[in-house]
């Protein structure tokens, strides 16, 4: 009888834990992707008239691309070009901040 019900009450908190991860998890990546997609859409469609034509669609890229590239030229020496070593010190900067938030994300106890 011992035996029983610490069986049962063994599954039951296995239960009660995986539930309570997997709820966890459902939460997180819990996102609203009809709205997301709705807003970039809007973001896309300059003229709003529903459609998104080539040259909407063109000048949204040309806009991220001048985006990006000014934060490019932040490391770039003064002649104003980006070199391969320029880049490759850009791209290790970057990733190490990546690695450093994710560390501290982990230390704050927040896995994700």
């Amino acid at each position: 009888m011992k035996k029983t019900l610490l069986s049962v009450l063994a599954g039951a908190g296995a239960l009660a834990t995986a539930s309570a991860f997997a709820e966890h998890h459902e939460k997180k990546d819990k996102v609203d992707w009809d709205a997301k997609l709705e807003a970039h859409f809007a973001e896309v469609d300059a003229n709003g008239d529903g459609n998104i034509s080539s040259e909407e669609f063109l000048a949204y890229k040309a806009g991220k691309a001048e985006k990006h590239w000014e934060k490019m030229a932040e490391g770039a020496g003064d002649d104003g070009m980006v070199s391969l070593e320029e880049m490759k010190a850009m791209h290790k900067a970057k990733m190490e901040k990546k690695k450093k938030k994710k560390k501290e994300k982990m230390k704050d106890g927040d896995d994700g």
